[in-house]
């Protein structure tokens, strides 16, 4: 991308210097005959000999105009990614705006735009996603009542729906190996059922779970490393039913078992480290349970605070 100035006479002096070229080459192929005297070469010559160095030089000149065509077409590119970038901070702006809006309605709305602004701006897709879970993490006080949702519940659990539709298998515009961060969120309800959390970090430390139910059935851990640090499973139903765990470190460091139902039963532990062996051993009293048939690995905690469904 040279200024235009300097492109032209760069070509330009490429042409004087075929032409000259040219015209010694085939001078020196005519055997070098004088260009005065009763031997000089014939005026037909002389001009076949002109008429091919310019035929060269004409040569040159359609690689000028090349060249322009290319700098034209350059330039118009640029010009469009400018656009298409300027169309999506505005999109940007719109979708966070209406984040933050009074109203439910204008929140969701706010959500689905970001989540296909996400889609369609690859490269701050990651960007869009911080901003969504920016949002799940902002202080929230659930209802109470068992069964009832709240507004601000159904909001969450759109949210967390629409990114777990995007980590599951076949989703047209796949998330997967991005970064999820989940920190201190209060999630009453939320369905990560099929999901695959395949690289990228995802965390999900100091996460309060009350009184819904929050299902992870069927989801693939197969890279990264995903954090149950400090996690508060209160109430409610967790369960991980089916879950693979194939790759990925997963860590329940100081997480507190306090009264959620958290469930692997029918969890397959294939690879990688699932370490529940640092959860808070004081606050232990609704221990997670496994199958009866099967061992739990090394790192989980001791089998004697195991819950399961083996007979007594």
């Amino acid at each position: 991308m040279w200024a235009l100035s300097r492109h032209v006479a760069v070509v330009a002096a490429l042409g004087v210097a075929l032409f000259l070229l040219t015209a010694c080459l085939v001078w020196a192929a005519l055997g070098c005959p004088a260009l005065t005297g009763p031997h000089a070469l014939a005026a037909d010559k002389r001009f076949d000999l002109i008429k091919i160095s310019l035929s060269v030089v004409a040569g040159v000149g359609g690689a000028l105009a090349l060249v322009v065509a290319y700098r034209r077409q350059r330039i118009a590119e640029a010009a469009e990614r400018r656009e298409d970038v300027r169309l999506f901070n505005e999109r940007f702006v719109t979708a966070s705006s209406q984040l933050g809006h009074e109203l439910p309605m204008v929140r969701l709305a706010g959500i689905h735009a970001l989540a296909s602004l996400a889609d369609d701006w690859p490269e701050q897709r990651q960007v869009c996603i911080d901003v969504l879970c920016a949002y799940v993490r902002m202080p929230y006080v659930p209802s109470d009542t068992p069964w009832y949702h709240d507004e601000e519940t159904e909001i969450r659990l759109s949210l967390t729906g629409i990114i777990a539709a995007h980590l599951r298998e076949g989703a047209p515009t796949s998330w997967q190996g991005h970064d999820f961060d989940f920190t201190r969120a209060v999630l009453r309800a939320a369905d990560f059922s099929g999901a695959r959390f395949s690289g990228g970090r995802v965390s999900f430390s100091l996460v309060r779970f009350t009184g819904g139910w929050v299902s992870f059935d069927d989801a693939h851990f197969s890279g990264g490393r995903v954090t149950f640090g400090g996690t508060d499973f209160a109430g409610g139903r967790v369960t991980f039913a089916r879950t693979t765990f194939s790759g990925s470190e997963i860590s329940f460091d100081g997480a507190e078992f306090n009264g959620a139902q958290v469930s692997f039963l029918g969890a397959r532990f294939t690879g990688g480290l699932v370490d529940l062996s640092g959860a808070d051993p004081d606050r232990l009293g609704t221990p997670p349970e496994f199958d009866a048939w099967q061992t739990p690995p090394p790192s989980l905690m001791p089998p004697a605070t195991v819950n399961s469904n083996r007979p007594a």
